[in-house]
């Protein structure tokens, strides 16, 4: 989750807040100058950035509501996203990638713990490896 942490710091300045809904008296700036700063500093190109709040119900990531974030950030910002979450997935699971695969040369080496020499061929071995038929 600690890894995660910087990708939510990015997203919460695309939610301005509570926008101007039906009965509400909320004075809401309007600017997405915040979110400007924040994405070009991240290397965005501000042309992906709108100047004022957009309608987001074409959205399927950033909120629905009024927000900064427009087609092309959001399609952006999940590129990111899927990539460091494949990252964290790839460092995290490597330790057990090579265990397994640890566990699957020992087992090639010697596949039968009773001792056998090799897998049994047929239920008439079976006895000789010390196991019983089904």
């Amino acid at each position: 989750m600690s890894a995660l942490r910087p990708l939510l710091l990015l997203l919460l300045p695309l939610c301005p807040g509570p926008g101007p809904g039906p009965g509400s008296e909320a004075k809401v700036t309007r600017s997405c100058a915040e979110t400007r700063q924040v994405l070009g500093a991240r290397g965005y190109s501000l042309n992906l950035i709108p100047p004022a709040l957009i309608s987001g119900e074409h959205l399927r990531v950033c909120p629905q509501e009024y927000t900064c974030c427009s087609s092309e950030t959001e399609q952006r910002l999940i590129r990111e996203t899927e990539a460091t979450f494949r990252g964290l997935v790839e460092d995290s699971g490597s330790f057990l990638v090579h265990t397994l695969a640890a566990r699957h040369r020992k087992f090639d080496d010697n596949p039968d713990p009773g001792g056998c020499p090799s897998l049994c061929a047929g239920p008439g071995d079976w006895k000789k490896c010390g196991q019983r038929s089904a």
